[in-house]
């Protein structure tokens, strides 16, 4: 709940114009003003604030200034970036803000309205705890655990639908691993697939996996939901020989052909033994499986490195999308990664699609398909058939006729 708010501006027009709609806004607030970041510091050594206004351009202590204070020295506050300056550097600003730990409600052209503030609360009302350190769970993991772990069934897959941009129409799942410990609770998969990777476990929890993702393509297969699985191999499992034997073995079993499995890897695919990660990854697209190359757009990948990958398919990752409807700067870059895609012969896939409004900025270019909590979060398999047969129907039409069509 907002209860106290710093308003920061050098105009003591738009300052008390901020001020008011406040007030308006969030009812008995305490509203402080400042005229500058070394005035708002000064209040907030005396007033824990729940929100910050903040303008960039003022004397003394610019907006950016400010920020970069607020970052130093970690206050667990909100804040609101407002100015009359372009579009592109407001938004930049806020990358930047986010960038140092700070919860970023909004980048805003003043004035700021109602509308903008009832928008930022949303957002503070559904600010996300933070994630638990890796101190919180990983030390508890062995390889004891993991290997138990398998041997009990406690690792379980869930499943986020690939759509087409175009039509809406399910392309493909991504199986995403879930780990539900019975004393220690959930655990991120960040955390127990680190635990796996530095404990040798890796490989086993990977084929372990594998086969339980081909046993539920096989059931989709059979009641005639035809669509690829996509799965993620970490860049240790790349260097194991018998990889590709196990693979092939594995698909035998289950009657499966390469062309209906993509495996994902990260661009970290080019550090380590680079040659033999490319053997791997090209022995398996000259067997047919598809190659995605995810989380594009967070690391050092180039042209030269996505040549270099015989990829099939890139996934540009959720930081370039989104909030892209709000961020200028962001769609110029989707523009220039989907013409480098493109002239790559890659297929696009857009991650991390939360909102209608990023969709329809994707839906503008030759975006193959997307993915996000937007259109469905990963979901446990039979829930998953069951959002095939029922909400993915209703929300084609809702986006239809979002657009009009």
């Amino acid at each position: 709940m907002i209860q106290k708010i710093v308003v920061v501006d050098d105009s003591q027009v738009q300052c008390q114009h901020a001020a008011d709609v406040c007030g308006a806004v969030f009812g008995n607030t305490h509203i402080v003003m400042a005229s500058n970041g070394r005035q708002a510091l000064d209040q907030l050594q005396t007033m824990a604030a729940d929100l910050i206004l903040i303008d960039l351009e003022m004397p003394v202590m610019d907006g950016i200034e400010l920020i970069g204070e607020l970052s130093s020295r970690q206050l667990d506050c909100a804040v609101l970036i407002m100015s009359s300056k372009d579009a592109k550097l407001i938004s930049s600003v806020g990358v930047m803000a986010q960038a140092g730990g700070l919860h970023v409600l909004g980048c805003y052209q003043k004035p700021i309205t109602q509308a903008i503030l009832l928008e930022a609360y949303s957002k503070f009302n559904g600010r996300a705890n933070p994630p638990p350190s890796p101190e919180d769970n990983q030390q508890h993991i062995d390889g004891n655990d993991l290997q138990l772990a398998m041997e009990q069934a406690q690792f379980a897959l869930h499943y986020q639908p690939k759509l087409t941009c175009k039509g809406i129409i399910l392309k493909g799942a991504e199986a995403l691993a879930r780990w539900n410990h019975p004393e220690l609770g959930f655990i991120s998969p960040l955390h127990f697939i680190a635990a796996a990777e530095q404990h040798q476990q890796i490989t086993p929890l990977t084929l372990h996996l594998l086969h339980q993702a081909l046993r539920q393509k096989v059931y989709w297969n059979r009641y005639g939901l035809r669509f690829s699985l996509a799965f993620n191999l970490s860049p240790l499992v790349l260097l194991e020989d018998n990889l590709i034997s196990w693979i092939e073995d594995a698909l035998t079993q289950y009657s499966l052909k390469p062309e209906e499995i993509i495996f994902e890897v990260t661009e970290n695919v080019m550090l380590g033994d680079v040659a033999k990660s490319l053997q791997t990854l090209n022995r398996l697209r000259l067997k047919g499986f598809g190659i995605a190359l995810d989380d594009y757009g967070t690391g050092f990948a180039n042209a030269e490195q996505l040549m270099r990958v015989p990829a099939t398919e890139l996934k540009i990752d959720r930081t370039l999308v989104h909030e892209i409807s709000s961020k200028p700067q962001l769609e110029t870059i989707l523009a220039s990664t989907v013409a480098l895609a493109e002239d790559l012969d890659l297929s696009i896939v857009a991650e991390g699609v939360e909102t209608l409004a990023d969709f329809i900025v994707l839906s503008k270019y030759p975006v193959n398909q997307v993915q996000g909590y937007y259109f469905s979060r990963p979901l446990a398999a039979e829930t998953f058939s069951n959002w095939i047969t029922t909400d993915l129907t209703l929300l084609r039409g809702q986006i239809k006729q979002s657009l009009g069509e």
